[in-house]
């Protein structure tokens, strides 16, 4: 049938396999909003990381005193001083340490958070073609796998960078200290560190947006094949299923390794550099303290001072393979909150007012796909209080009618009008709060009996769930429950029957109480005894109402107001159910067909 699960045509909102990419720099530009609110905490953190900077390269210092004032010289008292200094030292290193690594953890946090939230909240924004044209499992996927990278990097990398680099700025100030033809001979091997971190960097980040692209494609054949567990082992194909996992797992795993080869490669080629130079300093400083021309604890103090240099420096490698990981993460994330509806509440949209006279569809035509017209050119005036039936074969266009009605989607041509008024011009909440809307398949959250009947208005009593379940004959059911309205459903209403579960969405629509109703009828089996609650349920629930009712029961179309046939998208027939009996048109060979009364 086409309907409101349609999609137009190569809609790919959230596209994986686009080569499109944003350049690391605007990526970073647009994260950096996000620090302003905790500018105060930052300022903390940096002076933290500083003071622990400081203290690295003190500890070098006081190596040097160590070894000239105390153990060279053979004073004891000194060596005493030295010991509580030490003790001292790394005592509020240590809590410096604390201090930002809990602060810029906080910050990171923080900020993934409120990205979180903004993308989610924008999704909650888009036309319902993002929904029918888009995986779950792939937003899924960035909200939470592209999430964790992000968080991961904005949690430590501010520390290893910041700290890591005022310990290098700290370190290298000593060691030109010390000796500054030896410290220049160390720095000279910096410019080619750098070029390597840059092109390690790079590989990583595309790796990165790969690997993230087939984790959603994981989770889709998961989302798939758990949902679809009926249908697997009833046509047993369990061992396919576990085939397909298994190929789609095993590229995953490729493309991890390739992210693991080069980031595995990049600290050992940093370690190598730095042994190269390590290699210089000791052979020519060494020379230079036989010689008596530099003191054995500056020497080693240079040494220490160098070595301490390694860890840092190896850590912006680490932190290079990080922040590109979260910077394809970031960039799969913005591409969420970046999405945009196709239907658009206007600049001074008006609130309709109640519901009193007539719908009107002017000359309403519809494509989802541009060579696949679904309406063409329909007319169709309802007034208050009508129930129209509509009919025809699958692909007529019968539960598109009711989502142009809801404004899922806008009319390629034409118009519809409520009162005399375009619903374009309409505030969304205005019109959509005057429609009721129960679909075919009955959709229900993971939530209790309560939550499922009262989200069709937040602030509805007790008394007004329980009338409304009484309406919809849910009640019965419910009361034998022990913990009769808390008792949890299940996935989509999983420990629920089948009549219950429409039961439970006839309660929501009545508890909504709209003046206009799109009933997409049901049409599971149901044994004759759910059968008759369930329509005597839709006969309370269409009472005083106007009512579109995509109809499969001859029951429903017989008491219609009107019946109207579409085929090929448009009106082929209207009357009522006698008048088109006589016409021996496609009603009756619909009827003939028992297509009604499935």
């Amino acid at each position: 049938m086409s309907g409101i699960n349609d999609a137009p045509l190569g809609r790919r909102p959230l596209d994986d396999k686009s080569k499109r990419s944003v350049s690391p720099w605007a990526v970073t530009k647009r994260l950096l909003p996000y620090f302003r609110p905790h500018r105060a905490r930052l300022v903390l953190a940096l002076i933290a990381m500083a003071l622990v900077a400081g203290l690295t390269a003190g500890s070098m210092w006081i190596l040097k005193k160590v070894i000239d004032e105390a153990l060279m010289a053979g004073e004891l008292s000194t060596l005493a001083n030295v010991v509580v200094l030490v003790v001292i030292l790394y005592f509020g290193k240590a809590v410096l340490s604390y201090v930002h690594d809990y602060v810029t953890a906080f910050i990171g946090q923080s900020i993934v958070k409120r990205i979180r939230n903004e993308a989610y909240a924008n999704i909650h924004t888009l036309s319902l073609d993002f929904y029918t044209g888009t995986d779950s499992a792939r937003v899924i996927a960035r909200l939470t796998n592209d999430g964790q990278l992000l968080q991961n990097a904005l949690t430590k990398t501010p520390v290893m960078i910041v700290r890591d680099g005022l310990t290098v700025i700290a370190l290298t100030g000593f060691l030109f200290y010390l000796h500054w033809k030896f410290a220049l001979v160390s720095f000279t091997l910096l410019p080619l560190s750098g070029i390597l971190i840059a092109r390690f960097g790079k590989s990583l980040r595309k790796s990165a947006k790969l690997g993230q692209a087939k984790m959603a494609d994981l989770y889709t054949l998961i989302q798939e094949t758990i949902s679809g567990a009926p249908v697997v082992k009833a046509f047993q194909r369990e061992d396919y299923e576990k085939e397909r996992f298994a190929r789609e797992n095993e590229a995953y795993f490729r493309i991890y390794m390739k992210n693991a080869r080069v980031e595995s490669l990049s600290s050992p080629v940093m370690e190598f550099i730095g042994a190269i130079g390590m290699g210089v300093i000791l052979w020519f400083g060494g020379k230079d303290v036989v010689a008596g021309v530099w003191t054995t604890g500056a020497f080693f103090a240079f040494v220490g001072s160098a070595l301490s240099l390694f860890q840092p420096i190896k850590n912006f490698s680490r932190s290079n393979s990080t922040i590109q990981l979260a910077l394809a993460g970031a960039e799969r994330i913005f591409d969420v909150t970046d999405a945009r509806p196709t239907v658009r509440e206007r600049p001074g949209a008006i609130a309709l007012p109640p519901f009193a006279d007539q719908i009107e569809f002017d000359r309403v035509s519809f494509a989802y796909r541009p060579d696949q017209p679904v309406l063409r050119d329909v007319s169709l005036t309802v007034r208050r209080g009508e129930i129209v039936a509509l009919v025809g074969p699958s692909g007529s266009g019968k539960t598109t009618l009711s989502a142009l009605l809801l404004r899922f989607y806008d009319p390629t041509a034409g118009s519809i009008r409520v009162d005399g008024r375009d619903v374009r011009t309409a505030t969304f909440q205005s019109l959509r709060r005057q429609i009721g809307l129960v679909t075919q398949e009955t959709l229900l959250f993971n939530d209790t009996i309560r939550a499922n009947i009262g989200y069709a208005r937040a602030e509805a009593t007790e008394d007004e769930i329980v009338a409304a379940a009484k309406a919809a004959n849910a009640w019965e059911f419910i009361r034998d429950k022990p913990e009769g309205l808390d008792t949890l459903i299940g996935e989509r209403g999983l420990l629920l029957s089948g009549g219950q579960k429409q039961r439970l969405a006839l309660a929501r629509a009545i508890l909504k109480n709209p003046p206009i109703l799109v009933l997409d009828e049901a049409t599971s089996a149901l044994d004759a005894q759910s059968e008759r609650l369930v329509q005597e349920a839709v006969e309370r629930l269409m009472k005083n109402r106007t009512v579109f009712v995509i109809a499969h029961r001859l029951a429903t179309v017989k008491n219609a107001s009107r019946i109207v046939v579409l085929e090929h998208g448009q009106i082929a027939e209207m009357g009522n159910h006698a008048e088109l009996l006589a016409k021996d048109g496609i009603y009756k060979r619909l009827t003939e067909l028992q297509i009604l009364e499935k």
